[in-house]
């Protein structure tokens, strides 16, 4: 079984995502969908991408990274196209040979299955605009099963 974190808009609440890391120390890897709204020196122990309130330091606008056997394509998902955004952001999944795509920027839970790429969103460490609590996300991963648990930084 292998295990990896992922997490978006936490918009500079540093604390939260030290408390994650505590939290999950044998997690094989740690994604960050964007709007960190932090130093790049501060986010070492996470793959980012940029976000749309990252001004301050550049990151990349979308990254591929391999975690529980699996390719991921990670991206913030504010330069999709309105109306289409979940549509190409698993056409680019594919094009990438990526079983898993990760997204942040809308500030709600996702976990589904499309046309053979999972696609996870997280959440937000900052707030949630469907009302739940501030929340990141455990994938699992076993016997080629993929699974997310979404969690809630007030348990921390």
């Amino acid at each position: 079984m292998k295990e990896f974190i992922v997490v978006s808009d936490n918009h500079g609440n540093a604390k939260v995502l030290q408390q994650i890391l505590e939290k999950h120390p044998n997690a094989e890897g740690f994604i960050h969908c964007g709007d960190s709204e932090m130093d790049p020196r501060d986010l070492k122990n996470f793959t980012v991408v940029t976000g749309n309130n990252d001004y301050y330091f550049k990151f990349p606008e979308y990254m591929i990274v391999t975690l529980g056997g699996k390719r991921i394509y990670i991206t913030h998902s504010h330069t999709l196209p309105y109306g289409k955004a979940i549509e190409t952001l698993v056409a680019r999944a594919k094009a990438q040979d990526c079983e898993i795509a990760c997204y942040g920027h809308t500030h709600k839970f996702d976990f589904r299955t499309i046309d053979g790429v999972t696609v996870i969103n997280p959440g937000s460490l900052y707030y949630n605009r469907d009302g739940s609590d501030p929340s990141y996300a455990k994938i699992t991963i076993e016997n080629d099963i993929i699974s997310a648990e979404k969690l809630f930084s007030k348990d921390l």
